[in-house]
């Protein structure tokens, strides 16, 4: 990561600018904290530790990335991003599948994210109640699999909402065959 790399979240929707790319192991430890903290749940400062935090950090102790969350920086400069690379083998493609039910997030079937190495790359604004759901698996399914691990056999992640039963898969990137706009310098 870099410094200024920046994202919104908007009704329950990250948008990356650029595309990202995000790290997926800081956003994994940021996201239990932006749901809560987009919402305003009546209760003042001194009474909810929740509104006392803007900041969280990576995991990784040698890398010690530090975000700062504010609200309401949407309008403020942001470091300039490079673009969604083009998916190469081993890249892992997360892609709406089906959407069963009502998706309040405006998931769609076709709507895709990539992880490339440990940095995830968003074409289109993406649920953060999906991608929450999606996220844990994602380092496992990079690597290589003992045949009776779940994963070995199993791709497909449904999102916690009951009303959007959005159903999304995750696959290997095939260059050939890589989502509508997937391969872009």
């Amino acid at each position: 990561m870099r410094e200024g790399t920046a994202f919104a979240v908007e009704n329950g929707r990250l948008h990356a600018p650029g595309g990202g790319p995000i790290c997926l192991f800081a956003l994994q430890s940021l996201l239990p904290l932006l749901p809560a903290k987009e919402r305003d749940l009546g209760t003042g400062s001194d009474t909810d530790w929740l509104w006392r935090v803007h900041h969280a950090q990576c995991p990784d102790p040698k890398g010690r990335v530090v975000w700062r969350i504010e609200e309401g920086s949407g309008s403020k400069e942001t470091a300039p991003t490079p673009g969604i690379p083009a998916p190469v083998a081993g890249d892992l493609i997360v892609a709406i599948e089906q959407v069963r039910g009502r998706c309040t997030s405006g998931m769609k079937p076709g709507m895709w994210l990539l992880l490339k190495d440990s940095s995830l790359y968003f074409p289109q604004p993406f649920c953060l109640y999906a991608l929450a759901a999606v996220l844990p698996l994602l380092p496992a399914a990079s690597r290589p699999l003992a045949p009776d691990d779940w994963l070995a056999t199993e791709n497909a992640v449904i999102c916690p909402d009951p009303n959007g039963n959005v159903i999304m898969r995750f696959t290997q990137a095939n260059p050939s065959s890589a989502p509508d706009g997937a391969v872009r310098s």
